[in-house]
């Protein structure tokens, strides 16, 4: 059985985000645990975790943290720091492979490729699919570099490589290709075709049907699986030697449409009526203020769990180490067949 390789990487920022994320790691949080709480947690199964790396609580793991970062007289840190990073390998819930021993291997190769102080690891075996927890303190050099640390696109494209060829290989992983997000237009034909169908089959009110389907426009691919019908593709046209070889129009002349001499010497213009701005442009073109992006640091300050039994695999990006879908709860295919035959009040959909 073939399986892709999971690597997640996060940056963890706060005052005492090491010690938040630590008590997740060592279920040391009561509203996590068990379903009758409304959590996630098989504790049947917590015995079965495994403490590879770190302290055994949660106050242990940050307090390690502080002594590291006080040995190398680190300077206290901006509240937007990033004070960890957080790692997780993960394996599909049905998988030969030696667990304990994948994740052991993949922390010792994470520990050589960043060079900086794992002080926690932790393998799960109570949620759906076995993963391990890494929290490394980005301390290198006697200073905390996380964003350098974890870097940008590029470098995790590079750290997947990596470790594909040091650890996710030997295992038999492979690499996922990232799914290509469907189109806003595609989305919306495809949900307009299961429509139709249930529109023809169902005998129930179009304004109910409209209400039962749209939910789907984000994802659309489930309920037309489960209604037996294709995704549309979207259409390419032309070949590539076409698209490539077509002729391009005429760069536009911008500024002034005829030659002018360099001294301007039929155009006197006075110092009170000389304008400030650019040549060749009307005095009435409004200046464009510069775009500003928000990063993950600046907007979140709650720890956000995440798990990836909730998001479609399909969407997995792992040079980003990341979905690149939004995250929304995705609807497994039997749960949209059992909601669709509910409504219809039959069996299967002719």
């Amino acid at each position: 059985m073939t399986h892709h390789q999971f690597l997640r990487i996060k940056k963890l920022t706060g005052k005492a985000i090491i010690q938040v994320a630590a008590k997740h790691n060592h279920r040391e949080i009561l509203a996590e645990m068990g379903a009758a709480q409304g959590g996630h947690i098989d504790l049947s199964r917590t015995s079965g975790n495994i403490l590879l790396r770190g302290c055994d609580t949660a106050a242990g793991v940050a307090g390690m943290a502080q002594l590291l970062m006080d040995a190398a007289d680190v300077k206290p840190l901006r509240k937007d720091a990033v004070r960890a990073l957080e790692i997780i390998f993960s394996l599909p819930p049905v998988t030969k492979i030696d667990f304990r021993r994948y994740f052991d291997d993949a922390t010792q190769w994470l520990e050589q490729y960043f060079k900086a102080p794992v002080i926690s690891a932790i393998v799960h075996h109570d949620e759906a699919a076995p993963h391990c927890h890494v929290l490394l303190l980005p301390l290198v050099g006697g200073r905390m570099i996380g964003s350098r640390l974890m870097g940008n696109r590029s470098k995790l494209q590079t750290l997947q490589a990596d470790f594909h060829a040091q650890a996710g290989q030997r295992y038999g992983l492979i690499r996922q290709t990232p799914h290509k997000r469907l189109s806003a237009a595609i989305r919306r034909q495809a949900i307009d075709s299961a429509f139709d169908v249930l529109e023809a089959n169902s005998g129930l009110d179009n304004s109910l049907l409209r209400v039962l389907v749209e939910p789907h426009l984000i994802n659309p691919e489930p309920l037309m699986l489960a209604l037996g019908l294709a995704t549309p593709q979207p259409k390419i046209k032309g070949t590539f030697a076409g698209i490539m070889t077509k002729p391009c129009k005429p760069e536009k002349t911008v500024g002034f449409t005829r030659p002018k001499p360099i001294d301007f010497g039929a155009a006197e213009i006075t110092e009170k009526e000389q304008s400030l701005s650019c040549v060749g442009f009307d005095n009435s073109a409004q200046s464009i203020l510069p775009v500003i992006e928000l990063h993950d640091d600046a907007i979140q300050d709650d720890y956000i769990r995440q798990r990836d039994a909730d998001q479609p695999s399909g969407y997995w990006d792992e040079s980003r180490g990341d979905f690149t879908k939004p995250i929304v709860k995705a609807s497994s295919k039997q749960q949209v067949v059992e909601s669709v035959h509910k409504v219809l009040g039959r069996s299967t959909i002719h």
